[in-house]
């Protein structure tokens, strides 16, 4: 597995593993087979070089504070990056693209 798909699995599972996130955007059937085949990101981009950035797309839950979350994945990600691949993030943009619907019945 190259490096670059590496980092988008340890980033993807990293900021799906924290509070308030619903989803990583595109992780849909048919983005995660066009990320497969390196046509899309699936919600995850990586620019590899001298310096590493990654930028993520996450979906909220419902009723969490957007600031909040973006912190908390920002902060797992870069530790799991850190940790699993011994590379320092330098430079990291979370962007929220959407909250998901409350799930359960209607109040």
């Amino acid at each position: 597995m190259n490096e670059e798909r590496l980092i988008r699995r340890i980033v993807s599972a990293a900021a799906r593993s924290s509070y308030g996130v619903a989803a990583v955007a595109g992780e849909g059937a048919l983005q995660r087979l066009a990320a497969r085949v390196g046509i899309a990101s699936g919600g995850v981009s990586v620019g590899r070089g001298e310096k590493l950035s990654i930028h993520v797309n996450v979906h909220l839950a419902a009723g969490i504070p957007a600031a909040q979350v973006a912190a908390n994945v920002a902060e797992a990600v870069r530790y799991q990056v850190q940790r699993e691949t011994g590379r320092a993030i330098d430079e990291l943009v979370v962007t929220v693209d959407g909250i998901a619907p409350p799930s359960g019945p209607p109040a």
